[in-house]
Formats: C-alpha cells, structure tokens, sequence
C-alpha cells in the first residue's frame, strides 16, 4: 500500500513540476509585454498632449487680427515634434482657404523713362511788338502785339543716362493782335494793324533729368501767318482820296528758350515752356509794308508718352 501510494506520488511530481515551471514562465512574458504596452501608452499621451497644446496655439494665432497663415515656432512649453515639418506644410497649403491673405512686396519703381514719341496739348499767351517798314519812303510804325494762342505738339526724346535729347514741332491756332498804329506824310494818312492767325516752330531740345523732372534748352526754326490791314487816306486835286486793303503772309525766322516737364503716372506729363520768336519782315503784294515780329510766349501744356 505504501509503495502505491509513493508510486503515485513520483508519478505525479513527474508532471506537476513541469507544468508548473511553464505555468512560471508564461507568467512572467506576460507581465513584461503590459509593462511595454503601458510605457508605449504613457509616451503616446505625452506626444498627444504636445499635440494639443500646438494646435491651441494655432487656434489663439488664427483668432489674432494680426495672424500669419502659419506658425513655425512651436508653444516654449511643448516639444518639438517628429512630424512638424508635414503639419507645417498642410498649414501652408490649407491657408487660402482659412481666409489667410498673403502679403507681396510692392514692386520698386525704376527711374523715369523720357525716351520714346510723345504728343500733347498746349495754350498760352504771347506779347511783344510789331515793326512795320515802308520800302523808299522814310517812316517806320510800331505797335504792341500780344494774345492768346492753343495748339499741339508731337516729338521724339532719347535719354542716355540722365542726358535727354529730342526733336519737337507744333502747331498753333492764334489771335495775336497789333494796336492800330498810324502816321502822317504831308497830306497822307497811314493807318497799319497786323493780326497773327497761325504759327509753329520746329525744335531740337536738350535736356536733363532728374528722374521724373525734365529742365530742357530749346532752339530751331519758325513760322508764322501775319494779315496786314492798311488804310491810305488823303487829298488829291483838293478832293479827299481813301484807299484801303489787306494782305497775308507766311513770316520766318527762329525761336529759342527753355522749358521744365514732369512725368507723371502712366505715361502723362505736364510742361511749362518760354520761347522768344523773331520772324522776318516779308514784303506785301498789295500794299508797300513790310512787317516784322518779335515777340515772347508763355505756355503750358500736356503730353502723352507712347
């Protein structure tokens, strides 16, 4: 009986202590692998929290009036984290449609451009004196002459550096008028009034700029259509005898003066300008007068740049 038993004892000890040992072993593996789950867990929360914290800071920057599209600094509080650089480019590309405007530089303005063709309006006032010649008779009449005037101009500029150079012509409609001025020649009357209708000049112009302001000399030919008007009145065989008459004329000669323009946006510029104008004496097909003109304008003006 007692042997039975201690068989039975041996026999059971055979098995038992195996399985427990394994028992033992299965234990511990298990113990390790919750051990790793928790750290994993506890470094999973951390790096959520980080998280957090990074997108309250992008809510507060968003609420901001002054707020950029992104933030690339991250909370002094929080650790960087391992995909910044992803989440920063999605905030990029997601800025437009948050609202986010984006700011360029405006472009710098180079210096201004005087070369090219040109055209414009212009008007002014011009005063001086009218001479009136009488060929073999000893009398000269003189008169003042001034009046308004309004035309255009057209022209080409090239620029070198701050040096503009440039050819100018123009065209003016006038009614510059003479005083009627009158002498006497024994039993002869004579009256002469001159009236300036049209003029034009063509000019070279030099300059320099200052950017966007040109000051310029200004020097070339002129033209201008002059109308005399004359009255001879006397005795002859002791009755009253009265002739009278007009006549027309193209008068050349020069101009020279100076002048200041300043560009203004998208091609415009505004000019002032002073010429001093001499034309020639021409002699009249219907009357013996010879007039001549020596007068200054005045005038302002606009242009266009092509």
């Amino acid at each position: 009986m007692n042997t039975r038993i201690l068989a039975a004892a041996a026999f059971a000890a055979a098995f038992i202590a195996p399985a427990a040992q394994s028992s033992a072993a299965t234990l511990d593996d298990v113990v390790a692998r919750l051990d790793a789950i928790q750290r994993e867990n506890a470094a999973m929360r951390q790096e959520n929290s980080v998280m957090r914290r990074e997108i309250a800071a992008l809510r507060r920057e968003k609420t901001r009036p002054e707020a950029t599209a992104f933030n690339t600094t991250p909370p002094a509080s929080s650790a960087p984290s391992r995909d910044l650089p992803a989440r920063v480019s999605s905030a990029m590309a997601a800025a437009p449609a948050a609202g986010y405007v984006s700011y360029k530089a405006a472009p710098v303005a180079g210096p201004y451009d005087w070369s090219g063709f040109y055209a414009g309006l212009n008007a002014g006032y011009a005063f001086g004196r009218d001479t009136t010649f009488f060929p073999g008779i000893p009398l000269t009449l003189s008169s003042d002459y001034d009046g308004f005037f309004g035309g255009g101009q057209i022209g080409y500029s090239w620029q070198y550096g701050a040096l503009v150079l440039g050819v100018e012509a123009d065209i003016q409609a006038a009614a510059i008028g003479g005083r009627m001025s009158s002498a006497s020649i024994g039993n002869v009357d004579l009256t002469i009034n001159n009236k300036m209708d049209a003029f034009g000049t063509v000019r070279g112009r030099v300059g320099y700029a200052f950017d966007r302001v040109l000051v310029y000399g200004t020097g070339g030919f002129a033209a201008g259509r002059n109308t005399s008007s004359f009255s001879f009145a006397g005795l002859s065989g002791g009755n009253p005898v009265q002739i009278s008459g007009s006549d027309s004329a193209i008068h050349t000669g020069w101009a020279a003066g100076a002048g200041l323009e300043y560009g203004l946006r998208d091609g415009w510029s505004l000019k002032g300008e002073y010429l001093h104008i001499e034309l020639d004496p021409v002699t009249l097909q219907t009357g013996p007068s010879s007039p001549q003109f020596k007068y200054d304008i005045v005038r302002s003006g606009v242009n266009y740049h092509f």
